[in-house]
């Protein structure tokens, strides 16, 4: 397991899990119900942990993120977000 040292505490905590925690908060099979708290998760991890937070999003739900994108966002929202996935629109 990947993990960080939290600048204000001392303890270490796993990457992508909290991630993992809203995305999943924030959608509910194919669509997307809080869009804010998604595309906050999606753009301030793309570079770091991406790869690994689809992954476990998969696991736990048996969607891609991508598709969940794909399927419930539009317009240049999607094209975003499809880009930072790393997903094909």
């Amino acid at each position: 397991m990947h993990t960080t040292r939290s600048s204000r505490r001392s303890e270490t905590i796993p990457i992508g899990r909290p991630s993992i925690k809203v995305i999943r908060a924030s959608t509910v099979g194919h669509e997307i119900k809080h869009k804010d708290s998604l595309t906050r998760v999606i753009v301030t991890r793309a570079e770091i942990d991406m790869t690994k937070i689809k992954e476990e999003y998969f696991k736990m739900t048996n969607i891609s993120l991508g598709d969940v994108v794909a399927h419930s966002a539009s317009g240049a929202y999607k094209n975003f977000l499809m880009a930072l996935l790393g997903a094909k629109i």
